[in-house]
This record gives structure tokens, C-alpha cells and sequence, in this order.
């Protein structure tokens, strides 16, 4: 059976309690402690003991200027810049969860390519999928719904469905790959629509180029995504805090650019317009600004730009590539 908080903290006193007392009765109350809390409020298993730290502002980003790919925090003014992965393995495609309390990431430190989360201090990385160490089946590009109970991923678990081995899906921050959804299509990348039910994704499997589409998980059901955009190729969907603007990066004669879409009239604006390669839009809490990647000082760097385009200044000026930034939901103090 499952029971409530309340009752279960005064369980854990109990237990306690019987440390003092004689052994049969700590381990008969240990036993029934663990069966009683194999079951949170919900009814559901609970199976991850998740990390989480204190409300954290920020744009995370990925760098290889320390040898490999590992995950890094800088303010939104430069300053502040933290290591907050330090592995032999890959650590990449961070996500801040939507209280900023939490990091969810790609890993291959456990051998295979699973999701893990951690604290934003980088401390207590904790593997949601646990896949043996030789495994082929991989997962990444974790991304938070907005009431931060699931993650929308990548995976390339069999079987495949669609034009690509990328499948887009959601697993639950409580059971793991147990609870897995799959859609039947496959995703280049995708987000959260605001109404936290559907997703936005880009896929190459809806004629030609790369458009996008709108997932219903619950129906299992691919619909078209409205405007429709005459972009050929469509990645990195992200809309405003507000809903009112979704940021994406467009590419069109082989150049990638960050556009921006405003929801209610239609209307496309090229925010960045430059011979370099912008990409990875992410939004700043207020709105008002977007940081992205970009190769335009010869490797790509971190950079910040006004709504509409203006002012772009360069946070992270290193001569190793800065990539795939990701701005916390939590102003900054």
C-alpha cells in the first residue's frame, strides 16, 4: 500500500526511535518503511532520490576548453563562469528544470549515452535511466515539461518509427525509462508548448526540409505546427516565458540564423541576418533577451542579444568552441 508524507516522517521517527531498541524490532519497522515508501502521494513507483539545489540564475552551456565536452554556468553579464562537470566522458545537452532548482544532462560517464540529473552547484549527478554500460540504446537532448514531472528526449531505442533512428519520447522524473512514451515519428529538436500538454519538434519526415509539428502524447496524435513558416530547414524551437514569441533557428541557402515568430499575427523576423552560423536560441527569464551560439568570431562562442536582435555581445570569448546555451528561468539576484 501507498501513504502520505505526513504519515511516513512519523514512520521515519519511529525508526529511529528503534535504533535504541532491540534489533527485531528495527529491522520489522525497517522492512515496513521500505514497502511503504516504494509508493509516493501519487500512487506512482518512486524510484529516484532526485537532486535539487537552491533557486539558480544563469545560462548553462556546453565547452570542450577543458579537453571534452563538459558543462559549464556563466551570468548573463560574463561574469560568474563555473565548471560544474569535471568527467572523461561526455556531459552535454544541459536543461534547466522550470523551478531552477535542478540540471537535467546527457552523460556517457556510466559507459552508455543516458539522462542524468543534478544540482546546479554540479554535485549529486543521478543516472534516471541506468542502461548497462555496453549498451547501444542511447538517449539525450533531455528537455523539462513546464510542471517538471517529465522530459521530453531523444532516443534511439528500437524500434525505430520514421525517417530517422531519432525518436522523440517522454520518460517520468519518477519511473524512469518503466513509464516511457514514444511517439510514432522521428525529431531533430523540439520543446514544450506553453500549454505544458504538447510538443513543438522539427522533423525531416513531413516532406521536404526540416518543418515543424506538434505532438500530442496523450493521443498519440502529429498534427501540423500554425503559421506555417517558408523556412526549408526548421531546429531549436523555444518560446518566450510568455508565449507570445517563439525563437528558432532557421536556415535558409546553407545559412543558419536565429528567427523569431510572433505567434499572434504571423509575422518572421531575422534577428541575427549574418554569414556565420547562429543557432541554439534560449530565452532570458524577462524575455527581453536571447542568448545563442555562434561562430562568428572564427569558433563558436556564447553570445546575448536584445529581443529584436540588437546589441549582441559575446559572454564566454574563449578559442574553444561554447555551445548549446540554456538560460534558467531564475532572474538573476
Amino acid at each position: 500500500m501507498c501513504i502520505g508524507w505526513p504519515p511516513l516522517v512519523y514512520l521515519v521517527r519511529v525508526v529511529l526511535y528503534s535504533f535504541m531498541v532491540t534489533s527485531i524490532r528495527k529491522l520489522s519497522l525497517l522492512v515496513l518503511l521500505g514497502g511503504l515508501i516504494a509508493c509516493h502521494p501519487a500512487g506512482e513507483p518512486l524510484r529516484f532520490a532526485l537532486p535539487a539545489g537552491e533557486p539558480t540564475s544563469g545560462i548553462l552551456f556546453v565547452s570542450t576548453r577543458d579537453g571534452n565536452e563538459e558543462l559549464y554556468l556563466v551570468q548573463a553579464d560574463g561574469r560568474g563562469l563555473t565548471r560544474l562537470t569535471s568527467e572523461p566522458a561526455v556531459d552535454s545537452d544541459p536543461a534547466w528544470s522550470p523551478d531552477g532548482r535542478q540540471i537535467a544532462f546527457r552523460s556517457r560517464r556510466d559507459g552508455s549515452s543516458d539522462i542524468f540529473i543534478m544540482d546546479p552547484a554540479g554535485a549529486q549527478a543521478t543516472n534516471l535511466l541506468n542502461d548497462p554500460r555496453d549498451s547501444v540504446d542511447d538517449e539525450f537532448y533531455p528537455r523539462w515539461d513546464p510542471a517538471g514531472e517529465r522530459l521530453a528526449i531523444y532516443t534511439d531505442r528500437p524500434p525505430y518509427i520514421g525517417c530517422s533512428p531519432h525518436m522523440l519520447a517522454i520518460i517520468s522524473l519518477s519511473s524512469g525509462l518503466e513509464g516511457i512514451v514514444r511517439a510514432s515519428t522521428s525529431a531533430e529538436s523540439f520543446t514544450w508548448q506553453p500549454d505544458g500538454q504538447t510538443i513543438l519538434f522539427s522533423t525531416p519526415c513531413r516532406g521536404s526540409g526540416v518543418r515543424l509539428a506538434v505532438w500530442d502524447p496523450t493521443a498519440d496524435r502529429i498534427t501540423g505546427f500554425a503559421p506555417a513558416l517558408d523556412i526549408p530547414l526548421v531546429a531549436r524551437p523555444d518560446f518566450s516565458p510568455d508565449g507570445r514569441f517563439l525563437a528558432f533557428q532557421g536556415t535558409v541557402e546553407g545559412n543558419a540564423d536565429i528567427y523569431l515568430l510572433e505567434m499572434s499575427t504571423g509575422r518572421v523576423t531575422n534577428l541575427t541576418n549574418h554569414p556565420a552560423t547562429d543557432a541554439h536560441p534560449t530565452w532570458s527569464p524577462d524575455g527581453r533577451y536571447i542568448a545563442f551560439s555562434t561562430n562568428r568570431d572564427g569558433n563558436d562562442e556564447i553570445y546575448v542579444m536584445d529581443r529584436s536582435g540588437q546589441q549582441p555581445r559575446n559572454l564566454t570569448q574563449n578559442p574553444a568552441p561554447d555551445t548549446r546555451p540554456h538560460w534558467s528561468p531564475v532572474p538573476p539576484p
